[in-house]
């Protein structure tokens, strides 16, 4: 117990670092260790650890925190790159969307539909005469004329007739064909 001498007592201080006490000198924890007081050998003070209990459980529950967060965080990132990029399709679409009504309207115009049925299929107007040269790719589509060989030059019928009946014969019979006539019976 403390006497009336001493003063009113203090109220205690909660802290994680301790206090100097009161009836200390002020730099006798100093002094205490160099041998300057003589008053005889203190053991040394012992220094708190730099992490305390408390310290580990919030850190603990930092680390928790982050692990807990970290997934879905990266799932947030991940669907927000994917609706960008399906929004940039979806811009990509309304602009063909908007090509193809323009497309539409012009086919509901008689005039291009006459326009396209010339060049497409080569219709003539009556009365007048429609010509074709043979020999020569449809200019319009690029196809090059059947009747010409890579070489460039025209070839008779006779000589397509005989270079499709060998290669028929060279070619490998069809699967269908083989096991059909290996499943008839013989007789």
């Amino acid at each position: 117990m403390r006497t009336a001498s001493q003063g009113p007592e203090q109220p205690r201080r909660l802290s994680a670092v301790p206090a100097q006490r009161m009836d200390a000198a002020p730099g006798s924890a100093r002094s205490a260790g160099d041998g300057a007081s003589g008053s005889g050998t203190r053991p040394p003070i012992k220094r708190r650890t730099r992490y305390t209990a408390r310290a580990a459980v919030l850190l603990l529950v930092l680390c928790a925190l982050v692990l807990a967060l970290a997934y879905p965080l990266q799932q947030y990132f991940s669907q927000r790159s994917q609706i960008e990029k399906l929004k940039q399709q979806n811009a990509e679409k309304r602009v063909q969307v908007d090509q193809l009504r323009q497309e539409l309207e012009r086919w509901h115009d008689p005039d291009y539909v006459r326009i396209q049925a010339r060049s497409r299929l080569h219709y003539v107007l009556p009365g007048e005469t429609g010509l074709r040269l043979l020999g020569s790719g449809d200019a319009a589509t690029g196809v090059p004329n059947p009747t010409s060989t890579q070489s460039g030059g025209p070839t008779a019928w006779y000589s397509q007739l005989w270079s499709s009946v060998t290669a028929a014969a060279t070619s490998p019979a069809s699967p269908s064909a083989s096991s059909s006539s290996s499943s008839s019976p013989k007789h």
